[in-house]
């Protein structure tokens, strides 16, 4: 959750800071050649998707419960959060995005809401998993909205609403799943666990 909130954070502070400046590059930009700090930032970024695929993966159990297409959804999604992670621990070894990392970039990155949307879409029956759905399926409003927002007042329209609701959405599954029985434990009603 630590890592969703400081990458939302960061996102959302691009967001104002490109719609303050009319779209000028940032300082933590790539084209702004401060290695250090995008470096930094490429290395948050890094672990935040790795976390994020982490979530993914340990609640599996909760997350697919009574759906054959929720796992292979999930799994899409993981994919998408690890390719990500790996493009940005790349651009801290080169410095940059030579053309093949920028386009896997560009692919996982649009990936991520699609499977996204398409996880929280399937989730939203779920009374336990609602708040973490409804986050996730959020993009499918701002992303519009946030076309709308550009065209009204240039800058301002930035993707980074979309990802701070998708990012903390998904960090989310991993405080609100439900609890897996330890040994010797006896088995949860898992009647709440359908759809």
């Amino acid at each position: 959750m630590t890592a969703a909130v400081l990458l939302s954070t960061i996102s959302i502070m691009d967001a104002v800071y490109k719609g303050i400046t009319g779209g000028a590059a940032a300082v933590w930009d790539d084209s702004s050649g401060n290695r250090g700090l995008v470096a930094t930032l490429n290395a948050v970024m890094a672990v935040t998707f790795a976390l994020l695929a982490a979530v993914l993966a340990d609640n599996a159990q909760s997350i697919d419960t009574g759906s054959h297409v929720v796992p292979w959804v999930r799994r899409l999604l993981i994919t998408a959060l690890s390719v990500l992670s790996a493009v940005f621990i790349a651009g801290i070894i080169f410095h940059g995005y030579p053309g093949p990392l920028e386009a896997s970039a560009g692919i996982a990155f649009l990936s991520m809401f699609v499977f996204g949307v398409l996880l929280g879409a399937a989730m939203l029956r779920r009374p336990e998993q609602r708040l973490p759905a409804l986050l996730m399926v959020s993009p499918l409003a701002l992303l519009p909205a946030a076309l709308l927002l550009n065209a009204v007042a240039p800058g301002w329209g930035h993707p980074g609403y979309a990802e701070t609701a998708l990012y903390i959405g998904l960090a989310l599954l991993d405080r609100l799943h439900t609890r897996r029985p330890t040994a010797g434990s006896p088995t949860p009603d898992r009647a709440t666990t359908h759809p």
